[in-house]
């Protein structure tokens, strides 16, 4: 497969004046809100009108985007309530025994909530949270002849609410959400203690003075200000089109490998446009062998690695799809590391999890991404060099998959 370096530099400076239009233009893009389908609609547009996918859709799904990072307000608010109760055991003990009680459920339901929308990425509040609609684009580039298998570029398309803390610096982010989770687990280890002795007021003393920390909760995030989301990611987002872009200028079409991009809404909110995208293709993508390759901000290339564990190291990657990566990465001479998501996740975990074969390559680093989550994301502050190496190792990627038994 020979696609020139005139080629494949035009397609990297096409992605960045792209997201050049896209942040300055459109702006960013709030999981299921109008800017997100703005930007997905002019990139189908893109996509349909150069005839750089044969077909394209746009799929609709429903979402609570304030349930992801939400939580952490809700449970601010229900754990300083629980804190604050325990005041009562100066109204003697059967009011102790009381604020005991409540305490502890409050720390329990919070501990649950905490698990169940970040930890694992599982729906919890979003029922009881206002609903939009937010969309995937899943375009296809097709094969002279029969598909017979199938590969699948990924981004996501929308942007993140600020995360405050973050801006300050990443460190201080972390570090005040495993303070709070320890004061968590310590409000239920002593509530526990002040049901079994409700006259130990120290107990309650302590659990009273959880409210300090818990108050930092309030400014995880900011739902007034989106980001612009340059490198988050609308590197990986073009990463996917220039790949149909390239093979499509080259006049090169494979024999029965399909090759897709699939470029994800509500990735911030919680994985929901992957989740969406796995009920939705599960029979399509199990029918026959399909790999799924997430890209997520292609920044920071010495940290450019495969995850081959995800949402806080819980999910288990696909290792076919892992090997494909490591084969063309050796093709083209530059080695990734190899990882796991340190906290948090990526839409390959929820694809993994809905049963399809994926794997997530990330550019940032794990430590000082200082524009992470933050208004400093934008396309001014992009390394064009690490989205050129991401293009090069997924058109490798296309060839080998071609080329071989899907999972040698």
């Amino acid at each position: 497969m020979v696609i020139s370096e005139e080629t494949r530099q035009k397609a990297v400076d096409y992605e960045v004046e792209s997201i050049h239009y896209i942040t300055e233009q459109i702006g960013p893009r709030e999981s299921g809100m109008p800017k997100e389908l703005e930007a997905q609609e002019w990139l189908k547009k893109e996509l349909d009108d150069n005839g750089w996918a044969d077909s394209s859709t746009i799929d609709e799904f429903t979402i609570a985007r304030h349930a992801l990072v939400g939580f952490t307000k809700v449970i601010g608010v229900i754990l300083i309530l629980g804190s604050l109760l325990q005041l009562l055991f100066l109204a003697g003990r059967p009011a102790a025994i009381a604020a005991a009680a409540i305490g502890l459920v409050f720390a329990a339901f919070s501990f649950l909530t905490t698990v169940q929308e970040f930890l694992v990425y599982h729906e919890f509040l979003d029922p009881f949270m206002n609903r939009t609609q937010s969309h995937n684009v899943y375009a296809k580039y097709e094969p002279t002849g029969e598909v017979k298998r199938r590969i699948i570029f990924n981004g996501h398309v929308d942007s993140a609410y600020e995360w405050t803390l973050m801006k300050i610096k990443q460190n201080v982010m972390v570090g005040v959400l495993v303070v709070d989770i320890v004061c968590l687990l310590a409000m239920i280890a002593f509530t526990i203690i002040s049901l079994i002795r409700p006259e130990w007021m120290w107990a309650h003393i302590v659990v009273i003075c959880f409210t300090v920390p818990f108050i930092g909760l309030f400014f995880v995030c900011n739902f007034k200000v989106v980001v612009p989301g340059a490198n988050d990611n609308l590197t990986g987002t073009m990463n996917a089109v220039a790949v149909l872009k390239c093979l499509k200028e080259s006049g090169i079409r494979f024999e029965n490998t399909e090759v897709c991009a699939l470029l994800t809404g509500s990735e911030e909110a919680g994985l929901r446009g992957a989740k969406a995208f796995a009920r939705k293709y599960k029979e399509e993508c199990t029918e026959i062998p399909t790999a799924i390759i997430c890209f997520d901000t292609l920044r920071d290339l010495e940290f450019l690695t495969i995850y081959d564990k995800d949402m806080t190291s819980l999910v288990k990657n696909d290792k076919d799809c892992s090997k494909l990566i490591d084969k063309a990465c050796d093709k083209i001479g530059h080695k990734l590391l190899h990882g796991g998501v340190p906290f948090g996740a990526s839409d390959a975990a929820a694809l993994s999890k809905g049963g399809l074969k994926a794997i997530c390559v990330v550019g940032q680093d794990p430590l000082h991404a200082t524009y992470y989550h933050n208004t400093r994301d934008t396309a001014d502050n992009m390394r064009p060099e690490c989205m050129r190496l991401c293009l090069d190792i997924s058109l490798a990627a296309c060839e080998i998959f071609d080329a071989e038994e899907f999972g040698e």
